[in-house]
């Protein structure tokens, strides 16, 4: 089958591979116009999608991670309150995207091409590029949590604010000294005061290195923002322009990352402080629940945050995305002739699936004191 896939960051890619794996011929459509880079933080490593490469006769570069050893919680004055074991492995979005690209074949991925939209027949699929046609069997909606192709399925359908943002950032382990840093070597660092929630580990350098010294802190502080007001400036960028819901690296207006920097000295422990005065590239999210009404109507599917956005402190968005690329394989092999009855099978099936998931974030959040109450 011809499957023309929207989005070509982690879902997207994801899918590509292992639909490519079953046989099927997979084009992928980016709109950024060269490979994405620094888009995100510290990831889960996709352990199952790996897996199945691997029994597809196909080798992804392991997906290089930083181990975690301990859950350590710390107050105000740095003190440890709770420490616990936590053997979790963090790779990075920098690491699991190079792999991801290196591993599909060469060609697949045309990048500077945005799916504005489609039309869809008994026995096809139109793709819209602009003033280009793309025919396809499947189209494959990997385009975010503010999906262009969802809306165009759901009209009315949009994501619900949360009631907080995350703010992030990451910095280069050697801009600190080994003694300001030793107690976060290794550790989940996390400090919690009202309304918000502060927590840091190590991920893997740029390129990939591991070596002490080279690698890098990843750094999330959720913070609660009833205000709307106060929420459209924060994803408002230095060019004046207001995203939906992430304002990216580099892009944050200099008030704001001095607001950010001086709250980091009023509230934050000297010890994770450091870390946020330290970035140079701060960004945000501001989070939001989604969950798609159907993820595939007809010839056309939903995967990734296209199809339900996960809070981020889940841990889950990245092997959620793997398993949705799993299943969707798994659903629709090279010589499948009922395509539109496998995907209607395969939606209701993993939307129930993932329904537990999107309910565990409101209450991960809500024992923390975090959003708005459901």
């Amino acid at each position: 089958m011809k499957i023309v896939i929207a989005g070509g960051s982690i879902a997207g890619l994801a899918a590509a591979l292992t639909l490519d794996c079953v046989g099927h011929d997979v084009t992928v459509c980016e709109r950024s116009p060269s490979p994405l880079r620094g888009q995100g933080g510290g990831v889960a490593v996709l352990r199952r999608m790996m897996a199945f490469l691997e029994q597809h006769g196909r080798h992804c570069r392991h997906a290089i991670s930083v181990p975690t050893r301990r859950r350590r919680w710390i107050d105000r004055d740095g003190i440890v309150t709770r420490d616990e074991p936590e053997m979790l492995p963090f790779s990075s979005w920098d690491a699991v995207y190079r792999s991801l690209c290196e591993t599909l074949p060469h060609g697949r991925i045309r990048y500077g091409r945005t799916v504005t939209g489609f039309d869809q027949d008994a026995d096809g699929v139109d793709v819209h590029l602009g003033d280009e046609r793309l025919r396809a069997d499947v189209l494959i909606a990997a385009d975010g949590a503010g999906s262009t192709l969802r809306a165009q399925l759901f009209p009315g359908h949009a994501p619900s604010f949360a009631g907080y943002l995350a703010w992030r950032g990451i910095v280069d382990e050697a801009a600190f000294d080994a003694a300001s840093i030793a107690p976060l070597v290794e550790n989940m660092t996390l400090h919690k005061a009202p309304g918000e929630l502060f927590m840091a580990f190590l991920i893997p350098a740029l390129d990939g290195s591991l070596v002490p010294g080279t690698r890098r802190f990843n750094w999330l502080w959720y913070r609660n923002e009833a205000d709307r007001d106060a929420l459209r400036h924060h994803l408002t960028d230095r060019a004046g322009h207001v995203h939906h819901a992430s304002v990216h690296p580099g892009q944050l207006a200099d008030d704001v990352v001095a607001t950010l920097r001086q709250l980091a000295g009023e509230r934050l422990p000297a010890l994770l402080a450091q870390l946020v005065h330290a970035t140079r590239m701060p960004f945000n999210q501001a989070i939001f629940d989604a969950l798609s009404p159907a993820f595939v109507d007809g010839r056309v599917a939903l995967i990734g945050d296209a199809a339900c956005t996960v809070r981020p402190h889940t841990a889950s968005g990245t092997s959620k995305a793997a398993s949705d690329a799993v299943s969707l394989a798994e659903a629709l092999p090279a010589d499948a002739t009922d395509v539109v009855a496998r995907l209607a099978q395969w939606s209701a099936r993993r939307r129930d699936e993932v329904t537990s998931l999107l309910e565990k974030g409101p209450q991960l959040a809500a024992a923390f004191g975090l959003g708005t109450p459901r």
